[in-house]
C-alpha cells in the first residue's frame, strides 16, 4: 500500500477523532485545520504531508519560521497540533495523547547531557529523580548557550555563580534539589574527563539560599470540608473524591496516583499495591471502606469507556489518557470549600501528606507506622513531615521545663 495523500490522512484522522469521542467543537477545528493544510498541499502540488511542506505552510500562511527563536501564537500552536495528529495516524494509524513537553539542551551541549543521563540510569535512580536532574541541567545548559559558551568546559565558578542567583530568584523553594543536581553534574563531567577542575566544589550548601517554604498547617475542620464539598454526582466529582481520599487517607505522592493502574488495586485482597516513584519501593495500602467505595463508584460509574489506559485516574475529555497533574484539582476544590491559599505556606497537595503524618503523631500513632503508611524507608525520612505538630512542640517544651 503507497503512501496516503493529505486530503486521505484527514479523513482517516477525522474518523479516529470520532471514535475516540472528541468533542464536536474540537473536531470541528481539526476539520479547518485539516482542509487549510490540504488547500496548501493542492496549490504546491506537493500531496504527502512532509516536514519541508509543514515549513513552508507555517511560513507562507502564517508567517512564521519553524526554526526561529519566536514562540508560535496560540492560532499557530493549533496548526502545529493538527499537523502533528496527521504525522501520528500516518505513521501508526492512531491518534496521539497529549505531548509530555521534555525540555532539550542546546545542540553543542547534547552529548555531554547524554552521558549524565546514562550514568543517572545506570545508578537506578528512579524516574523521578532523573526527570527533575534533567530539567535542573537542561536550565543550567540553555542559560550557558544564551551567555554565548560553546561547550561544558567553558562553564566556570562565576558562571555557576551568576546561574544560581538567578534561579534562586525565580524559584526559591527548589534551591536545595538544583543544587544536589547541579553538583552531580558537575561532578560526572569532573571524573569523564571534560571539565579540568571538579566545579562541584564550588557548589554551595542550601543554608546559603531562602529555605524551602513551609507546607500549609491544614486543620481537622478544613480536611473534612475539602472532602465534604465535593458533589458525587457527576464524573467529575467522582474521580476528584476518589484520588483526593488517596491523599488524606494514605498521604500518597501525587506522582504515586498518577501512576496508579487498575491492576493494582487487589479487590480481593482489599489492598493497593504499587511501586513507589520517588524511591521504586513497593507499598502496599489496606482499602478502608471509604476509599474502596470511592474507587468502585468512579471506576464503574464515571471513568471513560473509551480510555485506551490501564492509569485509574483518567482525563474526561478527549485523549482519555491519564492525568498529567492534580495541581489544578486542589486548587478547584480549595476554591469551593472557603479555604484560603494566602498567608498559610505551600498549599498543594502535598502538604496534605504532611497534615496526615502530623495527625497520625498527635494522635500518638507509633513512628514505624507512620513511615510504614507514608512508604518511607526509615523513620529518619519521616520525622521530616512532623515539624508542623505544633501541639507535640509545645508538649516538648513543658516537658523540658518539668525536667528542669
Amino acid at each position: 500500500m503507497g503512501r496516503r495523500t493529505i486530503s486521505q490522512l484527514a479523513k482517516g484522522a477525522l474518523e479516529e477523532l470520532e471514535k475516540q469521542c472528541y468533542a464536536r467543537i474540537s473536531i470541528k477545528h481539526y476539520r479547518q485545520a485539516f482542509a487549510r493544510i490540504a488547500r496548501y498541499s493542492a496549490k504546491t502540488g506537493e500531496a504527502f504531508l512532509s516536514d519541508g511542506l509543514t515549513k513552508s505552510y507555517l511560513l507562507d500562511d502564517y508567517g512564521w519560521d519553524m526554526n526561529c527563536n519566536v514562540a508560535p501564537s496560540a492560532h499557530i500552536s493549533s496548526q502545529l497540533r493538527a499537523i502533528r495528529i496527521l504525522a501520528c495516524y500516518e505513521e501508526s494509524g492512531c491518534i496521539p495523547g497529549r505531548p509530555s513537553h521534555t525540555k532539550e539542551p542546546p545542540t553543542c551541549f547534547k552529548n555531554h547531557y547524554a552521558l549524565y543521563l546514562s550514568e543517572c540510569a545506570s545508578r537506578g535512580l528512579s524516574d523521578e529523580t532523573v526527570a527533575g536532574r534533567s530539567s535542573d541541567v537542561c536550565n543550567l545548559l540553555v542559560y550557558a548557550k544564551s551567555k554565548g559558551l560553546a561547550g561544558v568546559a567553558e562553564i566556570d565558578k562565576k558562571f555557576l555563580d551568576e546561574h544560581l542567583s538567578m534561579c534562586s530568584g525565580k524559584m526559591p523553594g527548589a534551591m536545595p534539589r538544583v543544587l544536589s543536581s547541579l553538583r552531580c553534574f558537575l561532578r560526572s563531567m569532573f571524573s569523564n574527563g571534560v571539565i579540568q577542575n571538579d566545579l562541584s566544589l564550588f557548589i554551595p550548601s542550601a543554608s546559603r539560599y531562602p529555605t524551602k517554604p513551609v507546607q500549609k498547617l491544614w486543620t481537622r475542620e478544613e480536611v473534612k470540608a475539602l472532602l465534604s464539598f465535593v458533589d458525587r454526582s457527576n464524573s467529575k466529582g467522582k474521580r476528584d473524591y476518589a484520588l483526593m481520599l488517596l491523599t488524606v487517607r494514605y498521604g500518597m505522592r501525587v506522582g504515586d496516583i498518577l501512576n496508579l493502574k487498575l491492576t493494582d488495586i487487589g479487590w480481593e485482597s482489599m489492598t493497593i499495591r504499587f511501586r513507589q516513584e520517588k524511591t521504586s519501593m513497593m507499598n502496599v495500602l489496606p482499602i478502608l471502606d471509604d476509599i474502596g467505595w470511592a474507587l468502585a463508584d468512579w471506576i464503574t460509574n464515571a471513568r471513560p469507556k473509551q480510555a485506551n489506559t490501564t492509569h485509574v485516574f483518567t482525563r474526561l475529555t478527549a485523549p482519555y489518557c491519564g492525568m498529567k497533574s492534580l495541581h489544578e484539582v486542589f486548587s478547584r476544590r480549595m476554591v469551593t470549600a472557603g479555604i484560603s491559599r494566602s498567608g498559610c505556606g505551600n498549599a498543594g497537595p502535598h502538604s496534605l501528606r504532611h497534615a496526615l503524618a502530623s495527625n497520625m503523631f498527635a494522635a500518638q500513632v507509633p513512628l514505624p507506622v507512620i513511615t510504614a503508611v507514608l512508604g518511607h524507608s526509615t523513620s529518619t525520612s519521616t520525622t521530616v513531615y512532623l515539624h508542623s505538630d505544633i501541639e507535640g512542640l509545645r508538649q516538648c517544651a513543658l516537658d523540658a521545663e518539668e525536667g528542669q
